[in-house]
């Protein structure tokens, strides 16, 4: 049960703070959270990583050497996301009543196991990865544990252990044969604890000398009241749907040694082995905007690891360093085109200019690659489609699998011959955020050809796939050979919502595009927002895109809805999403994939509904962008509210940290010291 959680209040902790900047770890070639971290506690040797980094759980504790030798700890609890400072410093999980923490200190973890109730935990032993060898063997007793070694690439031996106390009350190495008949323990290794109310367990593993068993509840208490201190957080009612956010993404490390990177992983549901970590293609910008409250260098390396897919001509895939139908890299399809606006948002809550340097090119190359493969009529409009010429594989590319916005269309070549609505609201959305970049950085004569891309795909928009009759914007089939003007398709969904992210319609047509949404009969209601109508005849199913709720969507569409809609409507449209999201973390600790527009709930039966997803968090940064707009030039703009009285603290713009105050409607930001 998440709301478990209160459980820790029960244990005195005491510490010191200690200002973020002065904390750091280094990760890699990429220093991983400049932030985040008691440097003179947690700081460890260059090339060394520490972390929640295996794929197989979020429980895991990974430590890899030089990207050559790696030893996995993994114990037999399967928790909730947990607290999960972005150096390490402190992990913390609840499972069945089980407490589990951890804590890095220099090439070093130390942790604990406390129960409510007498337990045996097994911790495996493994190497993780292919071709990061360990062999394991038994401590002599009184070192109470298990040791590893692996070879590095001068040959010489790294060596790490683990020991407990009290002692394991059972230890197994597996013994597996090289081909020089040397027998190695390989195979993996185990041990058990024992965990009583009365015992604790406390476990020190790593590299070198180790920390001393009697120095653990300092050190973990105090990680935790410093990292307690600056994480960002919200407070009232409403619960911490900012907190979440970070539990979530801290939660979704992965490490593969086939590229040597760590990037967040949407789910560990979907990883299908090592180094099968999916870098799926909007989920990825998604995540590095959620990582950039509290990790903004993981955020960076999320976007890294989806870019490092692009193709020659421009295609960010679908996915990459995954496999599926044969394929590592969908090279035939890409998703919908979120990368600068994602991009430009982490900037703002973390400027980093030379970040925005390096993706430019990339994200420049992504937007003209729609312009030369999905405009198969050469007059501007774009359509969604894939070079298989595969209908369900153009689906996939909308990001919608299967959404029946586009029923009545077929493939011709490599396109569906029909205007998608959502694409080409997102590809002039995509051209004024990579405007707003390009000025960033200098490119002056491109942010303003971006300009005129905006103003005229937006001039496209309103005289093409404006409906009339419904009050609506539609995607259309194609005009007939003779001219005669192409079919709107009528099948509603959130898509058709999308020219207000935009800034496609007058106030008129906003106006009525709004009462379609706020309807209680089609998509408004406790729940929102269903991606088709409820009166669509699939809406009861509550299928995979029939009629759930997802966050990407209601995200896409509050960037709208923050420009056109009343101020009601936005503080309703946020606190919805919110309690969306708080009714299952707290009740169960789940991040959904999806949610149940009828119930609210994510159904853990529901067909392909994942709840452990980090998109899912969307609908909780909704609740931030209600309060907090950050114009264009990064000017913090108070929002329209939320309808109940929150507090929010270290939630970062410009570089600074910042505490939001909503009382009665009205949001007063604090910058703090």
């Amino acid at each position: 049960m998440r709301n478990s959680f209160v459980n820790y209040n029960q244990f005195k902790y005491l510490g010191m703070s200690i200002p973020k900047h002065v904390r750091s770890i280094i990760c890699g070639a990429f220093l991983c959270s400049p932030l985040l971290g008691a440097a003179q506690v947690i700081s460890g040797s260059e090339g060394t990583r520490i972390g929640n980094f295996d794929y197989g759980s979020a429980a895991s504790i990974t430590f890899i050497k030089d990207d050559l030798a790696a030893f996995v700890m993994t114990p037999s609890i399967n928790p909730n996301p947990g607290m999960a400072a972005p150096d390490n410093s402190i992990h913390k999980f609840i499972d069945k009543g089980i407490r589990f923490d951890w804590g890095r200190v220099k090439d070093a973890v130390v942790g604990r196991l406390i129960s409510d109730h007498p337990v045996k935990v097994t911790f495996k032993l493994s190497s993780g990865w292919p071709g990061l060898f360990s062999q394991f063997s038994e401590l002599p007793v009184q070192n109470k544990g298990v040791k590893g070694e692996a070879r590095l690439a001068d040959g010489k031996k790294i060596t790490w252990q683990v020991r407990t106390s009290p002692a394991p009350v059972f230890i197994e190495t597996t013994e597996r044969v090289t081909r020089d008949g040397k027998s190695l323990n390989i195979g993996g290794s185990q041990f058990v604890v024992s965990v009583t109310p009365e015992v604790p367990v406390y476990f020190v593993a790593g590299f070198g000398e180790l920390p001393d068993f009697d120095g653990i509840d300092k050190t973990l208490n105090k990680a935790e009241q410093v990292y307690e201190a600056e994480r960002p957080k919200a407070m009232g009612t409403a619960g911490d749907f900012i907190g979440a956010i970070a539990d979530n993404l801290n939660n979704s490390r992965i490490y593969s040694n086939d590229n040597h990177m760590v990037a967040i992983s949407v789910s560990r549901g979907w990883i299908r082995g090592p180094n099968a970590n999916p870098y799926f293609c909007w989920d990825s910008f998604f995540n590095g905007l959620l990582a950039s409250l509290d990790d903004p260098q993981m955020g960076r390396e999320t976007v890294r690891a989806i870019l490092s897919c692009q193709t020659e001509e421009g295609l960010v895939p679908n996915f990459g360093h995954w496999v599926s139908g044969g394929q590592t890299i969908s090279t035939d399809r890409s998703q919908p085109p979120v990368g600068s606006l994602c991009v430009w948002k982490m900037h703002l809550l973390q400027p980093d200019v030379a970040f925005l340097q390096e993706v430019y090119p990339k994200l420049a190359k992504w937007h003209a690659w729609w312009m030369v493969a999905r405009n198969a009529k050469h007059d501007g409009l774009l359509e969604w489609g894939s070079s298989m010429g595969n209908i369900n594989l153009a689906k996939y590319e909308t990001g919608w699998d299967d959404t029946p916005q586009f029923e009545g269309t077929k493939m011709v070549g490599k396109t569906m011959n029909a205007y998608a609505i959502d694409l080409n609201s997102l590809w002039a959305m995509d051209a004024h955020y990579l405007a707003l970049i390009a000025n960033a950085i200098g490119h002056v004569a491109d942010a303003k050809k971006y300009q005129q891309e905006e103003k005229e795909m937006i001039q496209r928009i309103n005289v093409k796939l404006w409906n009339e009759d419904l009050g609506i914007y539609c995607s259309r089939l194609w005009d007939s050979d003779d001219g005669k003007p192409g079919a709107f398709l009528t099948r509603i969904t959130p898509m058709n919502f999308y020219p207000l992210i935009c800034g496609a319609p007058d106030t008129q047509r906003a106006k009525r595009v709004l009462s379609v949404m706020t309807d209680p009969k089609q998509f408004w209601g406790e729940w929102i927002l269903p991606t088709v109508s409820r009166t669509d005849p699939l809406f009861p199913q509550q299928g995979y895109w029939h009629g759930t709720i997802w966050g990407p969507v209601n995200y896409l569409v509050f960037q709208g809805v923050k420009c056109y809609a009343t101020p009601q409507v936005q503080a309703d449209y946020a606190e919805k999403s919110v309690k969306l999201f708080m009714k299952n973390w707290e009740t169960d600790g789940v991040c959904g994939e999806n949610y149940l527009s009828t119930t609210g709930e994510q159904h853990t039966k529901l067909a392909r509904s994942d709840s452990h997803y980090t998109w899912g968090a969307l609908l909780c940064i909704i609740g931030l962008e209600s309060t907090v707009n950050l114009s264009d030039d990064g000017q913090a703009i108070a929002g329209t509210g939320f309808n109940q009285d929150i507090e929010m603290n270290n939630i970062p713009w410009g570089g600074r940290l910042h505490h939001i105050k909503v009382r009665d409607r009205k949001v007063k930001i604090l910058e703090k010291p």
